[in-house]
C-alpha cells in the first residue's frame, strides 16, 4: 500500500495485476496514437488553409483579368491600347500558374493537380488519424483539383482584339466558378477535419479516464489498508 501511494499507481509491475497491466498498456498505446492522430488532423487543416489562402490570391488575379477583358471589350479603345491591356492580362494569367505551382506544404504541391501522386493513390492524399488502418474509421483522402491557368481554361484567351475580349468575359466567369468549386471542396475538408479532431479528442479523453481507473491507485482504499 505504501508503494502504491508513493507511486500513485495501483499497478507498478505485472505481479500486481498482470491482466490489468496488459489492458492498461494497450489503452496507453491507443491513447498515444489518438493524440498523434489529432496532430495529423491539425496538420491537414494547416495544409488546406495554405491552399485556400493561395486560391484567395488567385481570385484577385481573376477579378483583375475580368476587369481588363471588360475594358478591352468596349469600342472606345484602339488596338494599341488593347495590346497594352493584353500585356497585363497575360501577366495575371502567368501569375495564376506560378501561384498554383509554387503553393506547397512540407514539400507537397497543392494546386497543380499532382497531389494524388504523393500518396500513391488516385483517390488523393491520405490523412491518417485513427489508431488502426480501417478505411471506414481511421483515414480518408483529400484531393484538390488543379488551379493553374490551363486547368481554369485561361491559356487561349487574348484580349488584344475586341472580339477576343468579349469571348474572354464568359471564359473568366467559368474559371471563377471552377476556382470557387475547389475552394468549396477545401472548406468542406476543413470542416470535416474539425469534426474529426473533436471526436478524436473526446475519445482520447474518455480512454485516458478508463486507463486511469485501471492503473491508478485508489487512495482511500490504500490509506485504509
Amino acid at each position: 500500500s505504501t508503494n502504491r501511494l508513493s507511486s500513485g499507481l495501483r499497478i507498478n509491475s505485472s505481479a500486481d495485476d498482470a491482466a490489468g497491466l496488459a489492458v492498461s498498456e494497450l489503452m496507453r498505446t491507443e491513447i498515444a496514437a489518438l493524440n498523434q492522430g489529432v496532430r495529423n488532423a491539425y496538420d491537414a487543416q494547416s495544409m488546406l488553409q495554405t491552399a485556400d489562402g493561395a486560391l484567395q490570391v488567385i481570385d484577385e488575379k481573376l477579378i483583375r483579368m475580368k476587369e481588363l477583358a471588360e475594358q478591352a471589350a468596349t469600342g472606345t479603345y484602339n488596338s494599341v491600347q488593347r495590346r497594352i491591356m493584353n500585356n497585363e492580362f497575360v501577366t495575371m494569367r502567368s501569375e495564376i500558374t506560378r501561384i498554383a505551382q509554387a503553393t506547397k506544404f512540407n514539400g507537397v504541391q497543392l494546386l497543380n493537380g499532382t497531389i494524388s501522386q504523393y500518396s500513391g493513390n488516385a483517390a488523393g492524399l491520405k490523412i491518417h488519424f485513427g489508431p488502426t488502418n480501417v478505411a471506414a474509421q481511421d483515414y480518408y483522402f483529400i484531393n484538390i483539383s488543379s488551379a493553374t491557368s490551363s486547368a481554369l481554361g485561361l491559356d487561349t484567351l487574348d484580349i488584344s482584339v475586341q472580339s477576343g475580349a468579349q469571348a474572354a468575359l464568359s471564359a473568366i466567369e467559368t474559371a471563377v466558378v471552377s476556382k470557387d468549386t475547389v475552394r468549396a471542396d477545401i472548406g468542406a475538408y476543413i470542416n470535416r477535419l474539425s469534426n474529426t479532431i473533436s471526436q478524436l479528442s473526446i475519445q482520447s479523453e474518455n480512454l485516458s479516464a478508463a486507463e486511469s481507473r485501471v492503473r491508478d491507485v485508489d487512495v482511500a482504499t490504500e490509506m485504509t489498508n
